[in-house]
């Protein structure tokens, strides 16, 4: 009983400690202002947005387009509809904010993002599924943003791989290319002395 006690409490703090990471606020959508769940991130603005981009991406929803027919004018925002996310059980619009915070060192950025049921139908602090918004924005600072930034390390990492393997590639070529020269080098200095020697025989 004592163990379940335990895991209990522990889950309910792991939560409140998520929780506490993101914070209740309000972001403007198209002109208009909208309650906000907001996490902090320590990737840069475009790391962030690239994050976001490629979760969705998983899901196979695509970010919407700007409006315009031929020079496409941004929303000003990330717009995902009807996505079924991590943590939440119905599918809703979900519409992202990506501020960039300046700090020393590497550029960091702030997340604001806010949701609706279908188009003007947006939810507010006091709506049930607010917890659910709560608990995605904690999966994404926590999870799929550490996620994404391995994936880019790696992704980096294997690009580097390749410019060495590539290199050694080069390199033994070269190297094989010298031991030949060297070979055919080394045989002619041995005609070249045999000749000599000959000539020099024929003099005596």
């Amino acid at each position: 009983m004592n163990k379940k006690l335990l895991l209990a409490f522990t889950g309910f703090f792991c939560t409140l400690l998520l929780h506490a990471q993101v914070r209740d606020g309000r972001t403007t959508i198209d002109t208009t202002v909208r309650s906000a769940v907001i996490f902090d991130s320590d990737l840069s603005q475009d790391e962030a947005e690239d994050a976001i981009e490629g979760y969705f991406d998983s899901l196979h929803i695509e970010k919407e387009k700007g409006k315009g027919f031929i020079i496409k004018k941004s929303l000003g925002y990330m717009l995902f509809k009807r996505a079924k996310v991590e943590l939440a059980g119905d599918a809703f619009d979900y519409y992202f904010v990506v501020e960039e915070k300046k700090q020393k060192g590497k550029d960091a950025s702030v997340v604001y993002m806010a949701a609706a049921k279908s188009g003007t139908n947006f939810f507010s602090y006091d709506d049930k599924a607010w917890s659910e918004l709560k608990d995605f924005a904690a999966f994404l600072q926590s999870n799929y943003f550490e996620q994404h930034k391995l994936y880019v390390q790696l992704a980096g990492t294997n690009k580097d791989l390749e410019k060495k393997k590539k290199k050694l590639e080069e390199l033994l070529k070269e190297k094989s290319a010298l031991e030949s020269g060297i070979s055919t080098d080394s045989a002619q200095i041995v005609n070249f002395n045999e000749s000599l020697m000959k000539l020099k025989a024929k003099k005596q």
